[in-house]
């Protein structure tokens, strides 16, 4: 029982060989071609040092209490926001290198809250970073980055609901978000959160003694942008 937890530090992370179920309703396959930004547009180059997504993954099963749960966090966020007059033709891209992951940073850690409390050991981290990378999860060889592109966006400002195309281990989902924006000056702040599930994406959730040890198929993902005016 001493080694459950490290081989819970694996949380999201660890795929069974079981083939992953068909994508559930809430989950569209990618069809609607991406716009081009409006030429009147104007453009927002994203501040990585300033930015973040995180990906925050659950423990699940009767025995959850045995392992932890992980917020991995992108920080070398990249790309570039195209804010329209009309705003239903707004476009942006975000660019996450996946070699630039960091799992449970503290600071991370304690911004979740309850359930974060305890920090996982060094060891257990780079185990779960190990495994994340590797081709059963994010296959970070064959497929370098995690993507997020516009599709469309409804509503108006400062709070927006934007459908995005999140492009994870080479498989295409499109998702609703909703969006708050703020704008001081020369720079534009964006803050999102929405859930995914890891089965969207072809990948299967460890699950250990008959499902009673398991991590959860739900991922939610939170984002904070900050993008500067360009000339």
């Amino acid at each position: 029982m001493r080694h459950l937890p490290r081989l819970l530090a694996a949380l999201w992370l660890t795929a069974c060989t079981t083939p992953a179920p068909p994508p559930p309703a809430d989950a569209r396959a990618a069809v609607t071609p991406l716009a081009a930004p409006a030429p009147d547009a104007v453009r927002y180059q994203v501040a990585s040092a300033r930015s973040d997504v995180r990906f925050v993954v659950y423990r699940a099963g009767r025995l959850a209490a045995l392992g932890h749960n992980h917020v991995v966090v992108a920080r070398q966020v990249g790309g570039e926001i195209a804010l329209a007059p009309d705003l239903t033709r707004t476009q942006f891209s975000l660019r996450l290198p996946v070699a630039s992951f960091e799992v449970d940073p503290p600071e991370a850690r304690r911004d979740e809250g309850e359930g974060f409390e305890v920090q996982p050991s060094a060891e257990a981290i780079a185990g779960t970073r190990r495994n994340m990378l590797g081709p059963r999860v994010l296959d970070a060889e064959h497929h370098p980055e995690v993507v997020i592109d516009a599709v469309t966006v409804r509503g108006a400002l400062p709070t927006p609901t934007v459908t995005v195309r999140l492009t994870l281990r080479g498989v295409a989902r499109d998702v609703d978000m909703p969006v708050t924006v703020a704008q001081n000056g020369n720079t534009l702040t964006a803050t999102a959160s929405f859930d995914i599930r890891q089965t969207d994406f072809g990948i299967t959730p460890m699950s250990v003694f008959g499902g009673a040890l398991q991590v959860a198929d739900a991922v939610t993902v939170r984002m904070r942008v900050v993008a500067t005016r360009q000339p």
